[in-house]
């Protein structure tokens, strides 16, 4: 588990802090400390026992190398309820020939008696929008900046300015040698 940030301890579940407590390492000045709550917590999967960090252990950025490929999953921006042509992209009724207040409505949701008289599972129709998880795969490493903390990658990386992104070694390429 990597995590960042903090958390205060009253706003923590009893067993999450015995975890905290019972993480304990030795800190700059030698002295042996637990962890303090975070305000993030993250999983990554590493490929053996070679790829695990120590406790309290930190992760800068030049924990990755220029022309590195890497996987971005972060959450999207969020768009609110949107209707069917926001949110699915379809074209809407014609603007005369009889279509009266429906001018943005998906149109049909479903057949009649053939189909079972319901609307099928999957059907695209209103709803909330964005506010997932994506991601995007094989990004490349541009430059790697560990005076600011900060990696440059070719490509976009969904999400709100200031939104936690988990990057990660690319699935579908091959790990660098570290």
């Amino acid at each position: 588990m990597i995590g960042q940030g903090t958390r205060k301890p009253k706003n923590v579940g009893q067993a999450m802090l015995g975890v905290y407590a019972n993480a304990k390492h030795v800190n700059a000045s030698g002295h042996v400390v637990g962890v303090n709550p975070k305000r993030d917590v993250r999983e990554f999967k590493v490929r053996d026992q070679s790829g695990l960090l120590g406790i309290g252990q930190m992760v800068t950025a030049n924990w990755f190398q220029e022309g590195q490929f890497v996987d971005a999953k972060s959450k999207t921006k969020g768009k609110g309820f949107t209707g069917v042509m926001k949110r699915w992209g379809m074209a809407g009724q014609p603007a005369s020939h009889g279509a009266s207040l429906s001018h943005r409505s998906m149109g049909s949701s479903g057949g009649g008696q053939g189909s079972g008289s319901r609307v099928h599972p999957g059907k695209k129709m209103a709803g909330r929008m964005g506010g997932e998880q994506h991601t995007v795969q094989n990004l490349k490493v541009m430059k790697v900046d560990d005076e600011n903390g900060m990696i440059v990658v070719h490509g976009c990386v969904s999400g709100p300015n200031g939104a936690l992104v988990k990057v990660q070694d690319a699935v579908k390429k091959s790990w660098p040698e570290r």
